[in-house]
């Protein structure tokens, strides 16, 4: 087989695909323009195939998803969870939320909830793995959140999240920013965390809670 090779798209997430260019969120495969401005967009088909292959190691799972936005990212975990598992998907739009309940509407493994996570998930114990793409910035720019954040999966649990830029890609005006995501992932004591090159514009990183 040659390399790079092509991801094969699951049916489901076709579909997906299809009800978010109706909602407005076109897919850009190799991730958004570097430095530039760009619709808000489905994730990238490496990133979902990097959920569907972890997702998969959780075998009757309890897996959770912080932003289900127009449901790509949500029928990528879908087409990688084995039987027995459960979905856990917040949006805090409600317009998206109602639209993705809808859709999923025929998997009873599936809960979509409308409202902000950090109320949404306040009486849910442990999840297996979280997929956090939700409010990023505003949330881990205060370490003191970052507890919560790795509360919200068991020990042993991962947290992934996406749509990261490579380090040696940065625009030199972006010099002095502060990665939050990276600082989370990567500087956290309650967590082991690497970063994952998906496509050659886009990173994902993954994080294990260790304590």
């Amino acid at each position: 087989m040659p390399y790079p090779y092509n991801i094969e798209l699951p049916t489901l997430v076709v579909r997906a695909h299809e009800q978010a260019e109706r909602l407005g969120f076109p897919m850009m495969p190799q991730g958004r323009p570097i430095g530039k401005s760009a619709p808000t967009t489905t994730i990238t088909p490496a990133d979902g195939a990097l959920l569907r292959a972890l997702v998969a190691g959780y075998p009757a799972g309890r897996i959770c998803e912080i932003g289900t936005g127009a449901g790509v990212s949500t029928a990528w975990l879908i087409s990688g969870m084995l039987p027995n598992s459960s979905l856990l998907s917040c949006e805090i739009n409600p317009e998206l939320a109602g639209a993705a309940k809808s859709f999923f509407q025929e998997f009873q493994f599936v809960e979509i909830r409308a409202g902000d996570w950090s109320q949404a998930l306040n009486a849910e114990e442990p999840f297996d793995l979280l997929f956090f793409d939700a409010n990023i910035k505003e949330v881990l720019i205060d370490s003191d959140n970052w507890s919560r954040i790795a509360s919200l999966v068991r020990i042993g649990g991962k947290i992934i999240m996406d749509d990261l830029t490579p380090l040696e890609l940065w625009p030199s005006e972006w010099k002095d920013n502060i990665d939050y995501k990276r600082e989370f992932c990567l500087c956290n004591p309650q967590i082991a965390g690497v970063e994952v090159r998906t496509t050659k514009n886009t990173v994902s990183l993954i994080s294990t809670r260790i304590y």
